[in-house]
């Protein structure tokens, strides 16, 4: 899945994010709080992200607030996602912040050995919690292809768009 973001200078910043567990209208990622991605989403309000699904030909766009769950502040939550991400990934957390300048190993080894993680969930690690207000549907696998919109809960039934 790609999140967009709006990054310091006005222009747009898409990443490619791991959709770790979805609770109604609202998407839970992992991220790392030092990165840039978590330090722009803090400025702003919002964010919209998107993936295809090559087998049913569908696009999902889900467009809403972004707000994140800590381990200090949500500790339940936060370890059991962090137990479900693997040993690599964890690893990420413990090493030096995404993004900052790589520095090569201080040893002869062959490669660089990351940090081992420990069983809790490193400081920096949190959930970006992505709650839609809006979601845009778009079914490429039939013609004419169909466009919906839903303007989350309550909210009647979805709007069918020209695709």
């Amino acid at each position: 899945m790609q999140l967009a973001t709006v990054g310091d200078d006005g222009g747009a910043r898409c990443r490619t994010l791991s959709l770790r567990e979805r609770h109604g209208r609202a998407l839970w990622f992992t991220t790392d709080q030092r990165s840039e991605k978590a330090m722009q989403l803090e400025r702003q309000a919002g964010a919209e992200a998107c993936w295809y699904d090559l087998t049913s030909r569908t696009q999902w766009r889900f467009r809403g607030r972004v707000h994140f769950l800590t381990p200090q502040q949500h500790p339940e939550d936060t370890l059991r996602l962090w137990r479900l991400i693997d040993r690599e990934a964890r690893a990420r957390f413990c090493g030096p912040p995404p993004g900052s300048l790589w520095q090569p190993p201080k040893s002869d080894h062959y490669r660089y050995l990351p940090p081992t993680p420990e069983d809790h969930p490193a400081e920096d690690f949190s959930i970006l919690v992505l709650t839609a207000d809006q979601v845009d549907v778009l079914e490429l696998a039939e013609s004419p292809h169909r466009h919906w919109q839903y303007h989350g809960e309550g909210r009647g039934a979805p709007t069918r768009l020209v695709p």
